[in-house]
């Protein structure tokens, strides 16, 4: 809870896990709470903490970059898998998993969504994803 002094572990605490985002923010998305780690997907209640879902993604990876929230989908850039895009939804689906061909640098800054782009920084470039028009 929001708006305590001093110690408010006890006072302030909602609920408690003993997993989660390592490195990543969540993004919290109708009453659900999302974030990779270790190459699965999860979403937990964020009123009580229960898990909804823990959910292999298709390739695995490992996230250092904060996942976004667009379109109604979820982006998660991995740092060497590349980028999975799942249904921002209770219910898990996967919708895709791209790579960027012949690109073997490291993806660790969050995505950044302007419009109908997608921006991506790895170690070595920045990409703008767009829709064909």
């Amino acid at each position: 809870k929001a708006w305590g002094k001093g110690d408010v572990t006890k006072s302030h605490t909602v609920w408690q896990k003993n997993f989660g985002a390592t490195v990543t923010s969540m993004v919290v998305h109708d009453g659900h709470v999302y974030w990779a780690n270790n190459g699965t997907a999860f979403c937990v209640k964020a009123a009580d903490g229960s898990i909804v879902y823990r959910e292999r993604l298709s390739d695995g990876g490992d996230f250092y970059a904060s996942p976004v929230l667009a379109d109604g989908k979820l982006y998660y850039v991995s740092r060497s898998n590349g980028t999975y895009v799942v249904d921002a939804a209770p219910k898990f689906k996967e919708l895709a998993h791209n790579t960027i061909k012949g690109d073997t640098s490291i993806f660790n800054a969050s995505p950044a969504v302007d419009g109908g782009e997608l921006l991506l920084r790895s170690d070595r470039f920045l990409f703008c994803i767009t829709r064909g028009k």
